[in-house]
């Protein structure tokens, strides 16, 4: 028995050597065990895509076929087909490319993959299976190289940043999976903090510029993430000049580093001149959305407490759930992380304002995503988003308001892990409190995750539906827009005219032949060609070509009898 115990105990001991991080110094080991949770992780994810070989496309068939679009532009960019502001879309207006999310970080990896054979969708799957494992590599060095974390709390908080509920019920945009630039961001602002003292002004200003330069490929990749990581930073700071300890320290960096700060300021702003030149016509020049349709996508109280649909461990719950409160009224609005994250939050945000002098930064993260939460919240119609709207540069283009959780899963991951970090500390060595902490985290992670049923489509079955409709329309065509029956349910005929937008636009890449329609966040002025099915359709088809003095022949596309 007793050598039975000593071996059991070795075993432990060894393990727990392990992932507490006392191995820290044989770098391999912690790694290799960090990535083979993150790739299996991503494997449980992306497990229907594995599992067709590819063949499944994360996503209902609806805004990813946009994303896929929009790479597939950048690759004809590359190709030397068409020109990079001006997609063939909306023809004949220019500029259109800054109608969406420019998906930049996507373009390399995509263009890639399509040269070496791959079609457009099963390329940009791959590539987003790529992301969200990247996702999981920068949260889990920020945490664990950097901000000196134990393994175990350094792969909890990575996880919960690239694996999150609220990140699973956008698979719809696909801009929102590339996340992995927010912690690359933020490590250069940690460690600039962390050795202000010591920092040479070169070392300083390539730290900030680098913040600087990823936050501006952010901003070309998925716009509301970039967006939300400076509304975000801007309260993060406040809460920290109301602190005198951040505030000291605040001040001797700026004292110290003052034209290092400078440069990098300027050097971002510089590096933002593509951004707005891109945007700025679109803003200039089509209408902002309207504030009352934002009123859809802001959050209530209730939003925190649904997951997406097919949660692995509330499913049922949630069912009975809204079946009593009504529910979230749009897909996106499911943003709760668990009842153990929420349970974990709320107990966080709570001793943060006991521990607010001992841990400054980790209290202006609590109490800056807290602010964030509030801002975003909506009782009754009301909402201090509206204020947001209304002052703050950008704020217009955040139409789905909801989609800040994607973001804030960024502070509140490093929060979570330092707390983890503190229960490795009470946990001290003993096997059944180590046996509880790791149950407990495992299931507040298991609790984000879905079964993924009816989120896929085949990409093969896509790419052989586009071919056939693009073998369809005539030769020597200048331009073309699709035309389609009614099938008499409104419902049906929104869902239809949508998708038909979609196929108007792959059949213009396929046939390199621009079209008139198009689907993006925004279109542009006295354009009236998104509903196919309405009586009145040709006759807006007939206006648009003579407002733009269009000639050659513009050629009709029969997409539905």
């Amino acid at each position: 028995m007793l050598e039975v115990h000593s071996c059991r105990s070795t075993r432990y001991s060894a393990f727990y050597m392990i992932i507490s991080g006392e191995l820290r110094h044989q770098r391999w080991i912690p790694w290799l065990g960090a990535l083979l949770v993150g790739g299996f992780a991503t494997i449980l994810f992306h497990r229907h895509q594995f599992a067709s070989g590819f063949d499944l496309f994360p996503g209902p068939r609806g805004d990813t076929r946009v994303s896929a679009y929009v790479c597939e532009h950048w690759y004809r960019v590359l190709q030397g087909k068409v020109a990079l502001f001006s997609p063939t879309i909306f023809y004949p207006v220019r500029g259109t490319l800054g109608y969406a999310d420019a998906m930049l970080l996507f373009v390399p990896p995509y263009a890639l993959l399509r040269a070496v054979g791959l079609n457009i969708f099963t390329a940009l799957g791959v590539v987003v299976v790529l992301f969200n494992f990247l996702n999981f590599v920068a949260g889990f060095t920020l945490l664990f190289q950097v901000l000196r974390y134990r393994w175990l709390a350094s792969v909890a908080g990575a996880m919960f940043f690239a694996y999150n509920n609220p990140k699973l019920t956008q698979l719809d945009n696909v801009q929102l999976q590339a996340i992995w630039l927010l912690p690359v961001s933020t490590i250069g602002i940690v460690l600039l903090f962390r050795n202000v003292r010591s920092f040479s002004g070169r070392r300083t200003l390539g730290l900030l510029s680098l913040a600087g330069l990823t936050l501006n490929v952010q901003l070309l990749t998925g716009f509301y993430l970039g967006w939300f990581l400076i509304f975000w930073s801007g309260l993060f700071f406040v809460v920290l000049l109301c602190l005198k300890p951040a505030r000291e320290l605040l001040t001797f960096s700026f004292r110290r580093h003052w034209r290092s700060i400078l440069g990098a300021a300027a050097i971002t702003v510089v590096a933002l001149i593509p951004f707005l030149l891109l945007y700025l016509p679109v803003q200039r020049g089509v209408p902002d959305w309207p504030y009352q349709p934002h009123l859809m996508h802001i959050p209530k109280l209730q939003s925190y407490l649904f997951m997406a649909d097919g949660n692995i461990i509330w499913s049922r719950v949630l069912d009975s759930l809204q079946s009593t409160l009504g529910g979230p009224e749009g897909w996106d609005r499911g943003i709760g992380i668990g009842l153990v994250g929420t349970l974990a939050w709320l107990g966080l945000s709570v001793i943060a304002l006991r521990s607010r002098a001992s841990h400054p930064f980790l209290f202006a993260s609590i109490i800056a995503v807290d602010l964030l939460i509030l801002i975003t919240l909506q009782y009754h119609g009301h909402s201090l988003w509206h204020k947001v709207y209304a002052l703050v540069p950008g704020g217009k283009a955040i139409r789905d308001v909801a989609r800040f959780m994607i973001f804030a899963a960024l502070p509140m991951g490093i929060v979570f892990a330092a707390a983890a970090d503190r229960a490795e500390r009470w946990v001290g060595g003993r096997p059944e409190r180590y046996a509880l902490l790791v149950g407990v985290i495992a299931f507040g992670l298991l609790e984000q995750f879905t079964t993924g049923e009816g989120q896929y489509y085949s990409s093969r079955a896509e790419i052989h539906w586009l071919e056939s409709l693009a073998a369809k329309l005539p030769a020597g065509c200048t331009a073309f827009y699709v035309t389609g029956s009614s099938a008499g349910d409104p419902a049906v005929d929104a869902y239809h005219n949508r998708q038909w937008m979609h196929d108007a636009m792959f059949v213009s890449v396929l046939r390199d032949v621009p079209t008139l329609n198009g689907r993006s966040s925004k279109s542009p002025p006295g354009w009236q060609l998104r509903e196919v099915t309405a009586p009145e359709y040709e006759s807006r088809v007939r206006d648009w070509v003579e407002r733009h003095h269009m000639t050659g022949r513009i050629c009709r596309l029969q997409v539905r009898g």
